[in-house]
């Protein structure tokens, strides 16, 4: 089983497209961990929660900025 683990986005959805990217370009996971922190500073917090939202198996917990 493979896990991507991430965390500590605040909100920079195209910093976020780009680990998902390269995620999927080593050949993809069979689930997500997400741990904390989805929001905050960042220009995007609308679009980084869709994409958070949207990953397939999707674990997550809340971070202290979230």
């Amino acid at each position: 089983m493979r896990i991507a683990a991430i965390s500590d986005v605040h909100s920079n959805s195209i910093a976020l497209d780009a680990v998902l990217d390269e995620v999927e370009r080593l050949g993809g996971v069979n689930a997500w961990w997400f741990v904390g922190d989805a929001i905050g500073l960042g220009f995007d917090p609308v679009g980084t929660v869709e994409r958070l939202s949207a990953l397939p198996n999707l674990v997550g917990v809340r971070g202290n900025g979230d």
